[in-house]
């Protein structure tokens, strides 16, 4: 409001100073005091105009901050299901360029809004000061404005959510491409990636034209309609002027307070622009808040979550994911506290939904799952994670240091147990080869590791966080069957008081688990030693014999293969 008074009050000492100066009673003094009033006009302008921007803008970079990290945050405790259905990359483009969006609708777009309003009110009540009949004649093109925005606000709102949308397309295509450099290099689909992410960039470039297009027509448009005024008043004021109705001075102060309206009525189209793709943005991100959150999040988390004993138990468990058919029929288990129970079935068996199902990555119909007596959908679920590390098959790491890796659920382990969870898992050599050791930096989801360094890190990352309960979902495909005994006399030596799952396609995988299941179509087919599973002659002992048979072919193939070589 200062800021825009004192712009208003330099045409008016121009007009004083035009009006009185060639009067005889003028004085020299006037020559000095009318530039010195304007001159101290335009310096306040400028001081509150970078106090208000700082303001402004600090407030909504402040905002920005707030709903990056909320939308961030919600997308933390949101179900697994979400993200196996909604592309990482249009993610990104929601917590970047929407929030950006947003960011200046309600910084610059707000500002701007409520300075048009301003400056017009001002400008205008000041022009019908000087010559009310004069503002009315500039005011007849107004109207012209007010439809062209109109007109255009809709077609421009729903352009800009097809450019946002496209973007999201175009980032999920990045991402994924360069994740998976090595598999395009491999099958040298380079050029093919190339052509691809060009029709991409075409598709977002095309729909970002679409909108430029309406720009382009408008904003013309805007300015013609202010310049016809502008060029009618022209018109008009000199004839007032040269009749003696309208001084000099009062006819240049009416024309600075009508150039004055051109940059409110232009900013109209700029207010427009910034609110509709600000409005685009927001509600994509209305989007995601409104996805309902994973159960169990809603129940308050004690300040310290209690420690299970590892106790589990499935009862007349049966399961399907949304719209599919049932992946797992009437499993019914119990496994007492400190027990190793391997869990050995081929793909589809079953084997990764029903672990998944323990630290509820998806949801148990209630009253199916438990854990020391507790039904799990009671249990919050910090706490319940709290409890159990997961080794999933699929293994992830961050672009870190293998320290920072292997701490990730335990920032706070001490350097003893950081190193004893890379010894059990029989990392250590591997470390040692590194220069830098726990602080070297692994690259893009650990690319400096081989398959089977990866598969140990996530073991050692799961050791340190100390969880009474461990699930190794085909941890050790990777790992050569010697080193994979090595790891796991450490890990009998080490987790003799707590509840692991070894779930494998391989024999020697669970072979020395206290108990061992045999999934297959979503049931119990099976269950006993390893001893009792032999001679019962069923399914289990006729995967050991295929495998003993495969590897078998396989050390006759070196033979033959080495005896070749030295012929």
């Amino acid at each position: 409001m200062a800021t825009d008074l004192f712009g208003l009050a330099i045409p008016w000492l121009m007009k004083d100073a035009l009006d009185t100066l060639p009067a005889a009673a003028a004085g020299k003094a006037s020559l000095f005091t009318y530039p010195a009033f304007i001159l101290l006009a335009a310096i306040l302008q400028g001081g509150f105009r970078y106090v208000w921007r700082t303001k402004v803008f600090g407030f909504s970079r402040n905002v920005e901050w707030d709903v990056r990290h909320q939308i961030f945050a919600h997308l933390q405790r949101l179900p697994l299901g979400y993200f196996q259905r909604v592309q990482t990359g249009d993610l990104m483009s929601r917590l970047t360029n929407d929030v950006t969006q947003f960011r200046e609708m309600i910084g610059m777009g707000a500002v701007a809004a409520v300075d048009s309003c301003l400056l017009v009110l001002l400008n205008l009540s000041l022009m019908l000061v000087l010559d009310p009949g004069l503002t009315v004649v500039a005011l007849v093109t107004l109207p012209g404005i007010t439809l062209l925005v109109r007109g255009y606000g809709n077609r421009i709102h729903e352009g800009y959510r097809e450019v946002q949308k496209q973007l999201g397309v175009l980032s999920t295509f990045v991402q994924e491409s360069l994740a998976g450099i090595r598999i395009v290099q491999a099958y040298a689909q380079e050029a093919n990636q190339a052509r691809r992410f060009a029709d991409e960039s075409r598709a977002y470039a095309d729909r970002t034209l679409q909108v430029v297009r309406l720009w382009a027509f408008m904003w013309p448009m805007l300015s013609v309609c202010s310049g016809l005024s502008g060029v009618v008043v022209l018109w008009l004021g000199g004839r007032r002027v040269l009749s003696g109705a309208l001084t000099p001075g009062a006819f240049l102060a009416f024309f600075a307070y009508l150039l004055n309206l051109t940059w409110p009525l232009m900013a109209v189209g700029y207010v427009v622009n910034l609110y509709q793709r600000g409005k685009a943005g927001l509600r994509r991100l209305v989007e995601v808040l409104e996805e309902p959150v994973a159960p169990g999040h809603h129940l308050p988390a004690p300040a310290a979550p209690a420690r299970l004993r590892g106790e589990i138990e499935f009862r007349n468990l049966s399961f399907r994911y949304d719209g599919g058919p049932e992946v797992l029929r009437e499993i019914s288990l119990r496994v007492p506290p400190g027990t190793w129970l391997g869990i050995l079935g081929e793909v589809g068996a079953g084997k990764t939904t029903l672990v998944h199902l323990l630290p509820r990555l998806f949801e148990a119909p209630p009253g199916t799952v438990f854990l020391d007596g507790r039904d799990i959908l009671t249990i919050p679920l910090a706490e319940l994670k709290a409890n159990i590390a997961l080794v999933s098959q699929d293994i992830f790491l961050f672009s870190e240091t293998i320290r920072e890796n292997i701490l990730f659920g335990r920032t706070e382990a001490p350097p003893e147990a950081l190193e004893e969870a890379a010894r059990v898992a029989h990392l250590l050599p591997a470390i040692r080869e590194f220069t830098r050791q726990f602080d070297t930096l692994l690259g893009e989801r650990g690319v400096r590791l081989s398959g089977g360094q990866k598969q140990r890190t996530a073991v050692a990352r799961a050791l340190v966080t100390g969880a009474p309960i461990l699930i190794f979902d085909d941890a050790f495909s990777s790992v050569d069957t010697e080193t994979e005994e090595q790891i796991f006399r450490g890990l009998r030596a080490t987790l003799r008081d707590r509840t692991v799952l070894l779930i494998s396609h391989r024999v020697s995988t669970v072979m020395e688990a206290d108990q061992i299941v045999v999934l297959g179509e979503g049931r119990i087919l099976e269950r006993g030693t390893h001893r009792d599973l032999l001679a019962a002659g069923g399914r289990y002992a006729r995967i050991a014999r295929q495998q003993a048979l495969q590897r078998e072919l396989e050390t006759l193939g070196g033979e033959a293969a080495a005896v070749e070589g030295r012929a």
